[in-house]
């Protein structure tokens, strides 16, 4: 062979290291669902071929509440069994290879009536109403077995509430009960890890809803919403009222890493529920106002959430309409007509619920026994991608794995 014949055959092999190219695959691969139902089970499906992976029967009982902080670890709650479990799928990215594992259940842990739970960054709380505390996991710990809360807020008489972590996680805040109203908190007090308190604020009458991110942690009150920040180590308080009717009070907030405002649900308490007095908006942290967004047809809404990119909220309206929306300009992108059946207005009402992943939402049908994966364009147009007909009554739902669409190694 001659040496120019070697060279060629040499580079025919590899690059110009001499190193084998490194077969990569896209990550959505290792990408799951997990949908709870009606019944005490739960399934696993895989993401790209909408396959059936596993189901996870024998369960307490119906899950009451589903949600990851980072798609490591799913927890699921058991109110009337007063039991937190820690669900894995069984796929992650590691040291930039994905991972894939049959999903296992962890473990679990007991206190007192678990209702929300919260996240932000790795830190997952979850509010035990029955006994007043709030109790913190690291996602990424309990992953590697480490079942036991890293940190507890012993909040004192039981209560409704919630709880949550600083997005760095170098401090926390917890709902404090209601003197004249032991039903609902009026207030928020900040503790440092060690359990320490360092502020407390009592001007959240009817505390109910929380959500947070970078920007900091919003309370829902009956007169609007309080405003969580951190300068440096030193709590600030700030209230967020309605633009233009300060009745409007706030009852559930949604926030999304990469969106500095919050999505939330106003309404005028106690009042019955029109387009009058319930409304959707966004909570603008640099104004300090919550601006409404107006839903196509007068429609009311019935479930929302953000997407995975923060710029888009997702919104059922009881009609049974999808509408995307742009947070920054709170005007309606696209819509899907007749989505899932509209809202049942007497007897049970099972409600649908969001998922994402980067470009697309999953939205449960609990009626129809299915899952609809939904593309979203850049510029906010959704369209129906896949029918999976999962069967049952699926409520809850989140996305398990790697939920960025880039290149991992196998």
């Amino acid at each position: 062979m001659t040496a120019a014949a070697a060279a060629a055959l040499f580079a025919a092999c590899g690059d110009d290291n001499g190193t084998a190219a490194v077969p990569t695959v896209a990550a959505a691969e290792f990408r799951r669902l997990l949908v709870s139902d009606t019944a005490p089970f739960a399934r696993v499906f895989d993401a790209t071929t909408g396959q059936r992976v596993d189901s996870m029967g024998g369960l307490p009982s119906r899950i009451t509440y589903l949600y990851t902080a980072k798609g490591r670890i799913a927890f699921a709650h058991f109110q009337t069994r007063d039991q937190v479990s820690f669900i894995d799928g069984g796929v992650f990215e590691q040291n930039g290879r994905g991972v894939k594992q049959a999903p296992r259940l962890v473990g679990s842990f007991s206190d007192i009536r678990p209702i929300h739970g919260n996240y932000n960054g790795d830190l997952v709380s979850v509010h035990f109403d029955g006994s007043g505390n709030v109790r913190f996991w690291s996602e990424q710990g309990v992953a590697a077995g480490n079942t036991q809360p890293v940190s507890t807020i012993r909040t004192g008489p039981a209560h409704h509430g919630a709880g949550m972590a600083t997005f760095d996680g170098g401090f926390m805040s917890a709902s404090i009960q209601d003197p004249a109203n032991p039903a609902l908190p009026n207030g928020v007090v900040v503790f440092n890890r060690q359990g320490q308190e360092v502020a407390r604020n009592t001007t959240c009458p009817g505390l109910h809803g929380l959500a947070g991110n970078a920007a900091g942690k919003l309370y829902g009150c009956a007169d609007g919403a309080l405003l969580v920040t951190m300068n440096g180590t030193t709590p600030a308080f700030s209230k967020v009222t309605h633009a233009t009717d300060p009745r409007f009070g706030v009852g559930s907030v949604w926030a999304r890493d990469g969106q500095p405002n919050f999505l939330v649900r106003v309404s005028i308490r106690g009042q019955p529920v029109s387009t009058a007095t319930r409304a959707l908006g966004v909570a603008q942290v640099a104004s300090r106002t919550i601006v409404p967004i107006t839903i196509p047809g007068g429609d009311l809404d019935w479930t929302a959430d953000i997407d995975q990119s923060g710029r888009y909220a997702l919104i059922l309206g009881r009609t049974g309409n999808l509408h995307v929306v742009d947070m920054s300009t709170r005007q309606v992108t696209g819509s899907l007509s007749g989505l899932v059946p509209p809202m049942p207005t007497s007897g049970t009402v099972l409600t649908p619920f969001f998922a994402f992943a980067e470009g697309v939402a999953y939205i449960t049908s609990p009626t129809q026994g299915r899952v609809y994966e939904i593309a979203i364009s850049s510029s906010g147009v959704p369209t129906i991608a896949r029918t999976m007909n999962v069967g049952g009554s699926p409520e809850r739902i989140v996305v398990l794995g790697v939920r960025e669409n880039r290149s991992l190694q196998r």
